[in-house]
């Protein structure tokens, strides 16, 4: 392929630009600003449909994301041999200060704003389970986890870990299915389902750049159909994991609502999905899993601070209101 620094601006149209390599991807500046060149994580399916994505975005008035440019022939990506690049803005901003209620309120803004936008229209992207479905099988894995350790002759110092803290883990995921059957979840996901409303799926810090005043969403990767609930839910949970938690969970609500109007049962659909143990169930369904990837004492390690952790976790849920703590 020859110095893709040179060949790589030429497919998308910036011929006699070298771009500069930073990180895995490719940058230069062009008239509108700074863009970057990439290897692309799926296939030209999933990459076409991202680039409509972005399109119809756009038309409904929200273009604060990185997008996918196109490239010299009109198609929003380059095949080289076996490999695919596309293209996308560069946004050189800095990941959000947790602790700073400048920043989270920005972030609660952006997120509600792109889930006004993000409905109506059909893309082709993955439907998302209900959460209740999803909730049920991961208690179900964690059964036939702990009975498949109780037959083992040996137990790692994973295996010692997770059957201590089972029993416990198994109660607070159950709990959090009865809170979320009490609510009218299931109807908001065929509703979500019926007008296509998309979620972003993948929130984090890298993809949430804040760059001046402004705070822009990228890396749609793992955008699918879902209840929008589920990137709020998702973006207080990695607060209380971030910061000192000062921000009350209400708060949140009310910052979200005042732009795009929640359904009343929502805050006790959040503190369902907010009780859910998702890392401790996640990581026992990875440690047993056939496909596993990971060193022993690594995965020992993250389940320490996952147990570490949930003292001030629960602390924090406490600050949801008290009415949609004991339904």
């Amino acid at each position: 392929m020859g110095d893709l620094a040179l060949s790589l601006p030429v497919y998308f149209g910036f011929k006699g630009q070298r771009a500069v390599k930073e990180r895995g991807s490719f940058l230069l500046n062009a008239e509108s600003g700074p863009v970057k060149i990439y290897k692309a994580a799926g296939g030209t399916r999933e990459i076409a449909a991202r680039y409509e994505l972005f399109r119809r975005l756009a038309e409904a008035g929200f273009s604060d994301t990185d997008g996918l440019l196109p490239a010299a022939s009109g198609a929003p990506y380059v095949m080289l041999g076996r490999e695919i690049f596309i293209m996308s803005r560069h946004i050189p901003g800095r990941e959000p200060d947790f602790d700073k209620f400048s920043d989270v309120k920005l972030l609660i803004e952006i997120l509600a704003r792109f889930h006004s936008a993000a409905r109506g229209f059909v893309a082709e992207i993955p439907t998302a389970l209900p959460l209740s479905d999803v909730f049920t099988k991961q208690i179900s894995a964690l059964s036939s986890a702990v009975k498949q350790v109780n037959r083992s002759k040996g137990l790692s110092d994973f295996d010692v870990l997770m059957l201590k803290h089972a029993d416990s883990y198994a109660l607070r995921a159950t709990e959090a299915l009865g809170v979320l059957q009490q609510t009218d979840y299931v109807s908001l996901h065929d509703t979500a389902v019926a007008e296509n409303h998309i979620c972003h799926n993948g929130l984090k810090e890298e993809s949430l750049p804040i760059l001046g005043e402004s705070c822009y969403i990228t890396r749609f990767d793992d955008a699918e159909i879902n209840t929008q609930l589920n990137d709020l839910a998702s973006l207080i949970r990695r607060y209380a994991r971030k910061s000192y938690c000062e921000i009350p969970i209400d708060r949140f609500l009310e910052i979200y609502d005042k732009i795009l109007p929640l359904p009343k049962t929502a805050p006790k659909i959040i503190y369902a999905m907010l009780s859910f143990p998702w890392p401790f169930m996640k990581l026992v369904s990875r440690f047993y899993s056939k496909k596993r990837n990971f060193t022993p004492a690594a995965i020992t390690s993250r389940m320490a601070d996952i147990l570490a952790e949930q003292e001030n976790y629960d602390e924090y849920l406490e600050t949801i209101s008290s009415t949609e703590r004991n339904p």
